[in-house]
């Protein structure tokens, strides 16, 4: 094939121009007439369509849409097949673990409920007591404190006539 735009020669497998990299795909499809009857238009849609919902489980399921062989269509049906068991499975799988999950959590939790705020009213209580240790232990050392320290100041003020008569003499 040559490209329209440069006319270099291409293979036929080459979706862009060597050269320049007009797409050839493009090309190809309109010198053919392409994909435009319902038939081929309804195929590629279902190609699509099971490519999008097989690539939670083959990532590769997309670029696979692309191409229009008879070959990757089968493939892209083989691997939505795969997929929707695969997800049968996990959905009875699921639909058998919530019930027991359910059930598990109807009977555990006013036992973990209980146990969580007996913990908590275990830290409260210990924070409290610790609370009065201080104030206790901080009581106590105020009562070895004496309760009013005079100053020297004060004691020379009160004792200044007696240290001046001492002088006098």
């Amino acid at each position: 094939m040559f490209c329209p735009t440069c006319g270099k020669e291409n293979s036929l497998g080459r979706k862009f121009c060597v050269a320049c990299g007009t797409n050839l795909d493009a090309v190809s499809q309109a010198l053919s007439g392409g994909k435009t009857d319902f038939f081929t238009r309804t195929d590629a849609a279902l190609d699509q369509l099971i490519a999008k919902y097989a690539e939670h489980v083959f990532k590769d399921a997309p670029a696979n849409a692309a191409d229009t062989k008879v070959g990757k269509s089968w493939k892209l049906l083989g691997q939505g097949v795969l997929t929707s068991l695969m997800d049968m499975i996990l959905f009875s799988l699921m639909w058998n673990v919530f019930p027991l999950r359910f059930m598990i959590l109807l009977i555990s939790s006013p036992i973990r409920l209980l146990y969580e705020r007996s913990n908590r009213q275990k830290t409260t209580k210990a924070e409290i007591e610790g609370q009065t240790e201080l104030k206790l232990l901080a009581s106590e050392t105020n009562e070895m404190l004496p309760k009013s320290v005079s100053s020297i100041s004060e004691h020379t003020t009160e004792r200044l006539q007696e240290y001046q008569r001492q002088e006098q003499r």
